[in-house]
């Protein structure tokens, strides 16, 4: 058993045993209600499962997974171009700097080729 010299620790298994207690009040139910209130707000319900139109085909749903792949796309393209950029910037700022790392990124490619 770990020594409780450290308050901190003292306090926090204080803390759980409290929450053990009234989760065993409560129930596997009232605990689980606990959680979700408190992971979401009142402006957005819980649901139980998602929104199914009637008669609405498995490829309204492969479309719409589909525009969000192309929106994920054009996010990691505009990310890409940033870092580029900052990579650029980097290299016109600090030339002697980026030419010791391409000289050591050469070195440690030539050492592992050698290797094999």
């Amino acid at each position: 058993m770990p020594r409780m010299d450290n308050p901190a620790v003292a306090s926090l298994k204080i803390e759980q045993r409290k929450q053990r207690q009234a989760a065993r009040r409560k129930g596997n139910d009232g605990e689980l209600s606990d959680a979700l209130k408190a992971t979401f707000p009142a402006s957005d319900p819980v649901a139980a499962q998602a929104p199914v139109t009637a008669g609405g085909a498995p490829t309204d749903y492969i479309y719409r997974m589909g525009e969000e792949a192309e929106e994920l796309q054009e996010m990691a393209v505009e990310r890409i171009g940033e870092l580029e950029q900052l990579l650029s910037d980097e290299i016109r700022a600090r030339p002697l700097r980026a030419i010791a790392w391409a000289a050591a990124a050469g070195a440690l490619v030539g050492f592992f080729a050698a290797r094999q």
